[in-house]
């Protein structure tokens, strides 16, 4: 299935790719309501991925990927897709972006991709040793998350991401007040050694705007 699935897209132009593909097979499941549909992935990267599953998903929607060592929660954005048949059976190839990742699984995939062993990071273990209830950030709309971050890069407290790289953040749930839904945000900012982190409360207001409380 694999070289069926990448000889799919292998027309795409190699220079078109941002960052460089692993190709390793993995286990995933994307998300329709409470219901985990089942999919294989075959290539991934810093910004996105290669994946197969049986039942065709939205152009935007949610998987957790095994990938070993570690199993990573990604939104994902479908660039380019269409159906292949392996063994009499129908499948339906991925070429995905990443829209939205937690900041440590975002770290633990760079280091999957680079071969790196576990750090001893400092900024990387606070936020890992938090409540994994970042699906806040990644089932808001795609322009409401952008306004999250323009709020957060305004007051310097992240850099805004290129095109299809997901954001160094994660997001909790802090319920409701200040006249909307208050969420915790934990994000970095790049410096020239290491990373800047920083806790904020935003609110999101029933119209999608969004204000800094703290």
């Amino acid at each position: 299935m694999f070289n069926v699935l990448s000889k799919a897209f292998s027309g795409k132009p190699k220079e078109r790719r941002r960052w460089p593909r692993k190709k390793m097979v993995y286990e995933l499941v994307w998300l329709r309501g409470e219901e985990k549909i089942p999919g294989l992935g075959t290539e991934i990267s810093e910004g996105g991925c290669l994946i197969a599953t049986r039942e065709a998903p939205p152009a935007d929607f949610d998987a957790i990927c095994d990938l070993g060592r570690r199993s990573i929660a990604v939104r994902l954005h479908t660039v380019r897709g269409g159906p292949f048949n392996r063994e009499g059976a129908r499948w339906m190839g991925l070429g995905c972006t990443f829209s939205g990742i937690a900041a440590d699984d975002y770290d633990a995939l760079v280091r999957i991709l680079k071969n790196i062993p576990e750090s001893g990071n400092v900024a990387v273990a606070e936020l890992a040793a938090k409540d994994r209830t970042d699906d806040a950030y990644r089932l808001l709309p795609l322009a409401v998350q952008q306004r999250v971050l323009s709020v957060l890069a305004t007051h310097g407290r992240i850099d805004i991401p290129p095109e299809g790289q997901a954001p160094l953040l994660r997001m909790s749930d802090l319920g409701a007040g200040g006249g909307g839904a208050r969420l915790g945000v934990s994000s970095r900012v790049r410096t020239e050694e290491s990373f800047a982190a920083y806790e904020s409360v935003i609110v999101i207001d029933g119209a999608g705007n969004v204000k800094l409380e703290s």
